[in-house]
């Protein structure tokens, strides 16, 4: 079975992934004040996702992590 080929973003993608996932859980073990901050910063990157059209699994990612902070 043929692989299908790598799109140039996806590096960017899996570290925009990766990036948020690790706030998130930092958010979680850290319930301190710039919780807010990362929401913020969540809620930034959800635009950005859109208006760039990002892969549906990284606006997931992103979401994801807003509803797990309390903040969807």
């Amino acid at each position: 079975m043929a692989e299908c080929p790598e799109r140039p973003d996806d590096d960017f993608e899996i570290l925009l992934r990766e990036t948020v996932t690790k706030a998130v859980i930092s958010g979680l073990e850290n319930e301190h004040s710039w919780n807010d901050d990362i929401i913020v910063r969540l809620m930034n990157y959800e635009a950005r996702a859109q208006q760039e059209r990002l892969s549906s699994q990284t606006l997931q990612v992103i979401l994801s992590g807003r509803r797990i902070l309390g903040r969807s």
